[in-house]
This record gives structure tokens, C-alpha cells and sequence, in this order.
């Protein structure tokens, strides 16, 4: 008779994770896309704060105060330097930098969660802030506007910030997510640096009133949180299986 041992017994069958994958993902993306509608809702309501009400006009001296106060200490070295931070979120960038980072992640990984990730964060960032922009219909500062055409859009919120939490911090939570290493908390700084000199760079220009770099964190950084949240489950399950069936 034959005996089974170790090596002739039937392999285990794979964890039921990817199986499983789509119903708990569909649900998780309603639940974003509630939350995407009451984040639109929280952002018109502090637009018009700003822009229809008494408080509002306090916000208005206080960003005017900063703007010209930064305008009076520019200088022809950091007018340069400003203008390479503000593209390093500007529309090209962002879409170009956007999809490198999706594909090649999605190929490392050998999964579809990383361009799930910076898809959904990159475009409903864009649905929420044009969206949001064309209905409170800011004006843009009353200061001397380093930036020869600004872009049709209104002044609250800022795009570019919110399109550097996205594009960079996306870029850093891949990493969160895939490695423990202690490098990935370089990344996570960087990525804050980067956001920081974009909206430095917004400002300097004279492109958004320091309220409107605000309004474009509180738009980016819970909805690329809720992004994570939505794509995480499925990174879990990746490594899950990878340790269940490591490579021969």
C-alpha cells in the first residue's frame, strides 16, 4: 500500500480572500462614496462661511494679511523656486506622476489594490474640488499674482494642495502598506514636505489665501484616508496569501 506523506498529500486550498474579494470592495466603496457626498456638503458649508458671512470677512483680513506680507519679501531666487513647488502638483504633473505611480506599483505587487488606491484618491480629489470650487466661487487674493493666467477655477479650495495629499501621500501609504521597514517613515516625511512646499508655493505665488490651503487638506487628507481604508482589506489579503504560500 501506499502511504501519503507530507509531499504526495493534496495541497491546501488557497485562502478564500480573493474569492471574496469583490462583494466586500463594492460595499466599501458606497460607504466612500457617502462619505465623498457629506465631505462635498462640509466644504460648501465652510466655503460659504467664509465667503457669505461676517466671520468670513475676519478670515478674508487675516489671509490678506499673510498674502501681502508675504508679497512684500519675495525676491527674484525664491519666485523661481516657488514656481518649481507649485508644479510639482500642477494637472500634468499630477496625472502623469498619478499613473507611473499606479502601473508600476500594480506591477511590483502583482495586484490591482495600488491603482485602485491612486485612481480613486486622484480622481474623486479632482470630482471634489472642482465641484466644490465651481459652486462657493471664491475669488481668487487680492494680491499681485506672480502666476501670469491662473486657471478658470475658484479660490477655495486649493487644488494643488489637495492633489499633492493625494498624488504624495498616496505614494506613502503604498509603502505603509506593503513594507515594515524602517525607511517607509522617510517616505511618509517626504511626501509631508512635499505637501508643505506646494502650499508654500501657493501662497507665495498668490494663487490661495492660506484659508484656501486649509480647505484643500480638509478635503484631501480624510478622503485619501478614506481611499486606504477602502483598498486596505485587499493589501492584507495579498500578504495574507503570500504568507500561506510562500514561493518554493
Amino acid at each position: 500500500m501506499t502511504q501519503h506523506t507530507d509531499e504526495t498529500a493534496p495541497p491546501r486550498r488557497p485562502a478564500p480572500a480573493r474569492r471574496g474579494e469583490l462583494a466586500p470592495v463594492a460595499k466599501r466603496a458606497g460607504l466612500q462614496m457617502a462619505f465623498g457626498t457629506g465631505l462635498f456638503v462640509l466644504l460648501l458649508g465652510l466655503g460659504f462661511l467664509i465667503t457669505a458671512t461676517p466671520f468670513g470677512a475676519t478670515v478674508d483680513q487675516a489671509d490678506l494679511g499673510m498674502l501681502r506680507w508675504l508679497g512684500e519679501r519675495r525676491t527674484p531666487g525664491v519666485d523661481a523656486v516657488s514656481a518649481v513647488l507649485s508644479d510639482l502638483a500642477s494637472t500634468t504633473t499630477v496625472l502623469v506622476a498619478g499613473l507611473v505611480v499606479a502601473v508600476v506599483a500594480a506591477l511590483l505587487l502583482r495586484h490591482w489594490w495600488p491603482f485602485a488606491l491612486m485612481a480613486v484618491a486622484l480622481l474623486g480629489e479632482l470630482a471634489l474640488f472642482l465641484s466644490s470650487a465651481t459652486v462657493v466661487g471664491r475669488p481668487r487674493p487680492d494680491v499681485q499674482h506672480l502666476d501670469a493666467a491662473l486657471p478658470p477655477t475658484s479660490s477655495f479650495p486649493s487644488g494643488h494642495t489637495a492633489a499633492a495629499v493625494c498624488l504624495y501621500g498616496g505614494l506613502a501609504a503604498i509603502v505603509l502598506l506593503v513594507t515594515r521597514a524602517w525607511w517607509r517613515w522617510l517616505v511618509v516625511a517626504l511626501a509631508v514636505l512635499v505637501v508643505l512646499a506646494v502650499a508654500f508655493g501657493r501662497l507665495y505665488r498668490g494663487a490661495h489665501n492660506p484659508s484656501d490651503v486649509l480647505g484643500g487638506l480638509l478635503l484631501a487628507l480624510p478622503w485619501l484616508y478614506a481611499t486606504t481604508l477602502t483598498v486596505a482589506p485587499a493589501a492584507r489579503g495579498q500578504r495574507a496569501i503570500a504568507r500561506d504560500h510562500p514561493k518554493e
